[in-house]
């Protein structure tokens, strides 16, 4: 039997594109190797013309770190997709499709502003190990956007496609009803993000990601991992929950007093995250996801600079992404960065 211990191993594809900042292209850990965002250049940097070329190359990427895995696209069961022009979904859609063509992964898609070196497409994975262990879960109340499997289960965790709404409320709804016939509860979700596209109603909530677009005109959309059986350990009011085996922690922002640059407001999160995780017996080193949503791309590399200086070993995989158009920052209180973090537990 394959010894899938807490320990972190490094995955990387001399075919596949180079990461452009201090992160992972993948790490393998207990059972699962998380992806970091891959992007529609090639491995030497370069990146052909038109979407559906631009979509197989991501998705060449995805499988180059996946098989120096020792594993294939079937054992994928999770991908958020993010495209600068939501319009060509369709596109897009039939490409992955010829990818996944028997039980696709659960799915969460999106539409951003910008994205590091200029890339229209990214795609970030997660897959599990045992291929055996995965079990696609249909449900009529979530009828997933495009090639999608409602949800994926893997042992005590389910991985759902995102629920999308009109607002929030709707996609709350959408959510419930999903949970019900999936035999979960809220009490069981351990992660979850929120989208939406405009800031109206928003009510300042922190892992609210504003977005630029989402499929079909949805104004808000829930992406969730429940727990079965036993509910995450943790406060339901804290930002940081756990299954027993990994924290996941939903985004976080720092804008307080003396942390009005990207830097200042980069340390103040991960100071924020560095902390949270200690109290649940791990910390930063032992980080296996990343995911940073910048007010502006460019300020990619000020944010590189201060984020690596928490990560002396194995960075974890990433994705950074522009998700919504700059802040006016003249207003002040702007939220520059906003990041979640996935870590495993640490033996003891």
């Amino acid at each position: 039997m394959t010894d899938n211990s807490q320990e972190r191993q490094l995955i990387a594809a001399a075919n596949a594109a180079k990461p452009v900042g201090p992160y992972s292209p993948g790490i393998l850990a207990g059972e699962y190797l998380f992806i970091s965002g891959q992007g529609a250049r090639d491995a030497a940097g370069r990146m052909t013309e038109g979407v559906d070329a631009q979509t197989r190359q991501c998705l060449e990427n995805v499988k180059a770190i996946v098989e120096s895995a020792g594993l294939n696209l079937k054992h994928i069961v999770h991908l958020q997709l993010y495209l600068e022009h939501m319009e060509e979904f369709e596109i897009v859609d039939r490409v992955y499709a010829d990818y996944f063509p028997e039980d696709p992964p659960a799915r969460v898609v999106i539409g951003v502003t910008r994205m590091p070196v200029g890339t229209p497409v990214e795609m970030t994975a997660l897959a599990v190990r045992d291929l055996s262990s995965k079990e696609i879960i249909k449900l009529n109340s979530l009828q997933p956007l495009g090639h999608a499997s409602s949800a994926i289960a893997v042992a005590n965790k389910v991985f759902l496609s995102a629920v999308y709404g009109p607002t929030l409320a709707e996609a709350e709804t959408g959510l419930t009803l999903a949970l019900n016939e999936a035999a979960l509860g809220h009490e069981g979700i351990v992660f979850r993000t929120e989208y939406a596209t405009t800031l109206t109603g928003w009510g300042g909530a922190v892992a609210m990601i504003p977005v630029q677009k989402l499929p079909s005109m949805f104004g808000a959309a829930i992406s969730a991992i429940a727990l079965r059986g036993e509910p995450p350990t943790g406060d339901a009011s804290a930002f940081c929950r756990s299954d027993g085996e990994m924290i996941y922690c939903t985004a976080q922002t720092s804008v307080t007093p003396g942390a009005e640059t990207i830097q200042g407001q980069v340390q103040g999160v991960m100071n924020k995250l560095q902390g949270e995780l200690q109290l649940h017996g791990t910390d930063l080193a032992h980080a296996v996801v990343c995911n940073i949503y910048l007010d502006d791309i460019d300020e990619f590399k000020l944010m590189n600079q201060t984020y690596a200086a928490f990560f002396t070993d194995l960075a974890p995989t990433r994705t950074t992404v522009q998700p919504f158009p700059s802040t006016d920052r003249t207003l002040g209180n702007a939220a520059l960065v906003r990041i979640s973090l996935w870590a495993i537990k640490e033996k003891g």
